[in-house]
């Protein structure tokens, strides 16, 4: 037994040692890379879409009552949520549709959409970071800075998601965008 290296192979040489944990050390790095990229991916799908899925769900126990079973208020969260999206892709269609004809009007449902659409999500990204300082820090430069600082980057990238000044929608809800579309022109 190599006394340096504990959990060396029997008849493994130091270079084959260093070799096969330099490789078993680049695959872990790996292994947690992909794994945090995959947490970012689903925290931020969480984070845009959250609020609407959250507000289907509170729709539909509100609808249903409490003696509903789950598959069915999942069911009808899932619907809700749906109805929502098409409400703001309406107010998309509107905004693209006003703006075309240069009323200022566009300004008013922008302004909704922008409000319900990036800046919901982005205080609660905001107040998620305030919570990762301890409750005596919360106050101090660094958590107040952090905070505002995830609040206008977070803002800034949901913006970025939805587009509402370009005429583009996802296909399951281009109908209800067309339709807004067609009624402000």
């Amino acid at each position: 037994m190599n006394w340096n290296n504990p959990d060396a192979y029997p008849g493994e040489s130091e270079e084959e040692y260093i070799a096969r944990k330099n490789g078993e050390s680049q695959s872990a790095t790996g292994l947690m890379f992909v794994i945090s990229k995959v947490f970012i991916i689903a925290l931020k799908i969480f984070a845009v879409f959250g609020v609407f899925l959250y507000t289907g769900f509170l729709l539909s126990q509100k609808l249903l009552g409490a003696e509903a079973d789950k598959p069915k208020i999942w069911v009808f969260t899932l619907i809700f949520t749906y109805f929502i999206f098409c409400i703001i892709y309406f107010l998309k269609g509107t905004i693209i549709g006003l703006k075309v004809n240069n009323r200022k009007l566009w300004i008013l449902p922008w302004a909704i959409c922008v409000i319900i659409c990036c800046f919901v999500p982005a205080y609660i990204v905001k107040s998620l970071v305030a919570g990762l300082f301890n409750p005596a820090e919360r106050q101090g430069i660094w958590s107040i800075g952090l905070s505002w600082g995830a609040f206008v980057l977070f803002l800034l990238y949901v913006y970025g998601i939805y587009q509402f000044k370009t005429p583009n929608a996802p296909k399951i809800l281009h109908w209800s965008y067309a339709l807004g579309l067609k009624i402000s022109l």
